[in-house]
């Protein structure tokens, strides 16, 4: 393994840093957004319930009633729209989640052979030919993830 293959390797795994980074942003604003709808979505329950509960106002005016059945129709569209964010939102959440799982472990894979490779360096022993095996489909892997994930950013904007 020659010095240009290390750089490559650690200049991925920092790039594979920065990817992680960014994800756990995004992750923290959906947990953000995932918050303010559930108390949104609260609010809304707490609305429909009054309204259930309110004896209902009797009036010979059939449009007074017709008022409340709408007024209480847009409260439940509200809280189906909502819901449905919420649930897009977490969705999205474990998308993230998983992904950054993914690239974390590539690092680590990254930084043990890293490791096995300095240990080798110091002990003046000869690389082994399965460690640059590994290290190669590991650098492929590597530019393989970066360039999807590249692909999903251009994507996802």
């Amino acid at each position: 393994m020659d010095y240009q293959s290390i750089r490559h390797l650690c200049e991925n795994r920092h790039r594979l840093n920065t990817l992680i980074e960014t994800k756990r942003n995004r992750y923290n604003l959906l947990l953000k957004r995932s918050r303010t709808l559930k108390q949104q979505i609260q609010y809304i329950d707490e609305q429909l319930i009054t309204n259930i509960n309110t004896p209902p106002i009797l009036s010979p005016s059939a449009s007074s009633q017709q008022n409340a059945a709408e007024i209480f129709q847009e409260t439940l569209r509200q809280q189906w729209k909502k819901k449905q964010q919420l649930l897009h939102i977490e969705t999205t959440m474990a998308i993230h989640a998983k992904s950054i799982e993914r690239i974390e472990v590539l690092v680590e894979e990254t930084t043990n052979t890293l490791r096995a490779y300095k240990r080798q360096v110091v002990n003046r022993e000869a690389i082994d030919i399965q460690l640059l095996l590994q290290l190669n489909q590991l650098e492929i892997k590597l530019l393989l993830t970066l360039e999807s994930y590249n692909i999903d950013g251009n994507v996802s904007r």
